[in-house]
């Protein structure tokens, strides 16, 4: 394929009539949400309730206590009497939290925010001091009378130590302080234990004045701004708004938070795109003098391979190559001597293939030949303890799993034991043994190829005669694979099948005609609730929010394109209007609603990113799909959706997709791609549109609704 740009122009179909467009009003919100105002590489995960509560030490509270686990909860109030009436981001870049609430026909807005002068001074990560947190409260008196407002701050703290009240100052476990810009006029800890109330003195408001209040968090370190507000109230509060600014300019242009990469024409989609990568940055730390990309802020702050995948190939494809490959070499960093990985559980085998899979994807999207036969023999060592875990299946007393996987760990809605062969570790280890022979057919590896078939060949042999003996029907007479293999051990037909819909994409272990597939998929298609498949996860009767990003992209593989957008959108939908995701929640006819693990859970982040650009861009072997999955509320009348330098197989994709101002024709212009090995660049445009004015010097049509481009 030569390098050079292609246009197409396009004719468009109108919608029928009975369509509906489809939009983000974050209807399934979680009732209750929380929101991290942490900085990119943080230490601190500071989290801000939906009342404005700042929410912090995780872990060193009881998950089921009063404050959820967090250890400390610090909240802010003009007055008790206020009442709230919203809250939202000061946008999805910047991360800070705005709380509208009123009180006496008074308008009260706090805005909290973490702020460290090293990044503004050099921009570069600090865990040394100079990180606060700041709770500014903004009280405007629009009625014609003097009010009086009586402000409270309330300090709930789970440590045998109790908080000490000396001045301006609230000191936390004897080490972290909370300092006011007012003077505490009553202090009483004779309610709970752990609870401290601070009345704080009278502000008074004439009509038409504006007045704040500070609030500063140090996070038990060392503080400039807290020992300036200590030291001097009102100067402070004069400089509080100048540094708000600057920590928002900083957000807006200082950071390496890769946007810009996609661009589409539904504003809400586009938020929630830009603060999923700002999610998946902030969750990020540095270990090892290495990027370590982490799930969430709280109980999943940590290495999980599995989620760890898909957060390494959303920053490789969106042109953080080098930050992601700190984090696939911190994962290899845990290859045990025999080759395995095992995070999580020692049983949870499935990891072996996951971390095969996510190096070659990884290598593969840099285009970096050189680094993968780097680490290859390292890859092959766990091919061959995938080989060694085979073999322990004909030696152990469970018939059921022979020449599968030992019984181990599932996750995701069931739990494994000893004796439970189940079919999630058999799903990824076939993923990830079809991805080293992608792999080594690309190094030219051809010993390694040979070795690999053959082991893949007689494993999906193995794995095709257990599902036709374990195939169960639903109440709907689909033919699905359950993921226990015991009957006895089964659950809803929908249960834990996440494994089962990464082994679809990005797996490709099945044709999209296999009946495992089809049957497991249909299966699929009737449990849905809210647009999402529910009882999959822990919460037997919830939502397993970023399910939708498994199944959405298994609807996009199998060719159920319509399936997959519609999931995209109901993936945004239950997001919080603080643009991030709760692990699992409650539908809404159940209340009140339960919840399950972290939020911001950036698993979800990153699969709502990958799945945005995946219905615009997808690779399928050596073929390139372009708008396979792009949703009608992307092509009405002056439309322009973009793709930017996102990392594929073959190079960095660039594209533009531009619809007229009548919504009858647009353009398509794809920039040429790097790697000559792309065997064609397909456009699907199903019933929507035809193709026009192209010059068969460039355009070649292979069938009326799928275009092949090639250029002479």
């Amino acid at each position: 394929m030569k390098k050079t740009a292609i246009s197409i122009l396009l004719s468009i179909c109108g919608l029928p009539a009975f369509a509906q467009l489809q939009q983000v009003d974050y209807r399934y919100a979680p009732q209750w949400h929380v929101s991290c105002i942490g900085l990119p590489d943080d230490a601190f995960k500071t989290q801000i309730g939906p009342l404005g509560q700042l929410l912090t030490d995780y872990g060193k509270g009881d998950f089921f206590s009063y404050v959820g686990g967090y250890g400390t909860a610090i909240q802010l109030l003009a007055d008790e009497n206020m009442k709230f009436a919203g809250q939202r981001l000061y946008s999805a870049r910047v991360p800070l939290v705005i709380t509208e609430a009123s009180c006496a026909g008074m308008q009260i807005t706090q805005e909290t925010f973490a702020v460290a002068q090293d990044y503004l001074r050099d921009q570069t990560p600090t865990h040394r001091g100079n990180r606060e947190d700041v709770i500014l409260t903004t009280i405007r008196n629009p009625t014609n009378r003097r009010q009086t407002l009586n402000p409270v701050l309330i300090i709930n703290a789970g440590y045998e130590q109790k908080t000490i009240v000396t001045g301006r100052t609230a000191l936390i476990n004897n080490k972290a302080q909370v300092i006011a810009s007012l003077k505490p006029v009553q202090v009483r800890q004779n309610l709970v234990d752990f609870k401290t109330l601070i009345a704080l003195e009278p502000v008074e408001v004439a009509p038409g004045e504006t007045k704040q209040i500070v609030a500063l968090y140090d996070n038990g370190r060392p503080s400039a701004l807290a020992n300036r507000l200590k030291s001097d109230a009102d100067a402070l509060r004069s400089r509080i708004n100048e540094i708000k600014a600057e920590m928002v300019a900083y957000w807006e242009t200082g950071t390496d938070i890769p946007y810009g990469h996609i661009s589409v024409p539904d504003p809400e989609i586009q938020r929630l795109i830009d603060a999923s990568l700002r999610g998946i940055w902030q969750a990020r730390e540095i270990k090892d003098g290495k990027n370590a990309f982490q799930v969430g802020p709280t109980c999943y702050r940590g290495l999980w391979v599995t989620d760890g995948a898909s957060l390494l190939e959303t920053a490789t494809m969106f042109d953080r190559g080098a930050a992601a490959r700190e984090g696939v070499e911190y994962t290899l960093s845990f290859q045990k001597e025999n080759g395995a990985f095992g995070l999580l559980d020692s049983t949870y085998w499935k990891e072996n293939g996951i971390v095969l899979w996510t190096c070659v994807r990884h290598a593969m999207l840099m285009q970096d030949k050189a680094w993968l036969k780097s680490v290859w023999p390292k890859l092959l060592k766990t091919a061959a303890f995938i080989r060694e875990l085979r073999a322990r299946t004909l030696t152990n007393d469970i018939p059921l799993d022979d020449g599968l996987i030992p019984p181990g760990q599932i996750d995701g809605g069931l739990w494994g034991a000893a004796d439970k062969a189940e079919y999630t570790n058999v799903y990824w280890n076939l993923a990830g043994l079809k991805a080293m022979i992608q792999a080594a057919e690309w190094l030219g590896e051809k010993k390694d190829v040979k070795a690999l078939r053959a082991e893949y060949d007689d494993f999906f042999a193995a794995f095709k005669k257990a599902s036709e003996r374990d195939m169960a029907t639903d109440s709907f007479g689909n033919r699905y694979l359950p993921i226990p293999m015991d009957p006895k051990h089964r659950s809803l037909p929908q249960r834990a099948q996440w494994a089962f819909c990464q082994s679809v994409y990005p797996g490709q272990i099945f044709s999209q005609h296999d009946p495992v597939a089809t049957g497991t998929m249909s299966m699929l298609h009737t449990t849905l609730q809210e647009g999402m498949v529910m009882g999959t996860g822990w919460a037997i009767d919830g939502i397993w929010t970023y399910f939708a990003g498994f199944y959405g992209h298994a609807c996009l593989w199998m060719g159920e394109n319509r399936r997959a957008w519609e999931s995209l959108y109901a993936f945004a939908n239950h997001a919080s209007p603080l643009y991030c995701w709760r692990e699992e929640h409650s539908p809404r006819d159940l209340t009140p609603s339960k919840y399950v693990g972290d939020m911001p859970h950036n698993w979800a982040s990153a699969l709502f990113a990958g799945l945005a650009v995946h219905l615009l861009a997808l690779d399928r072997g050596s073929e390139l799909h372009l708008l396979e999955g792009m949703p009608p509320e992307w092509r009405q009348a002056g439309m322009k959706t973009c793709l930017k330098n996102i990392a594929t197989p073959f190079g960095k994709l660039s594209f533009t997709f531009q619809v007229n101002a009548q919504g009858t024709e647009a353009a398509l212009t794809v920039d040429a791609l790097s790697d000559p090995s792309c065997k064609g660049v397909y456009v699907h445009l199903g019933s929507w549109g035809t193709a026009d004015g192209a010059s068969d010097s460039l355009l070649k049509f292979r069938t009326p609704d799928l275009a092949q481009i090639t250029l002479s």
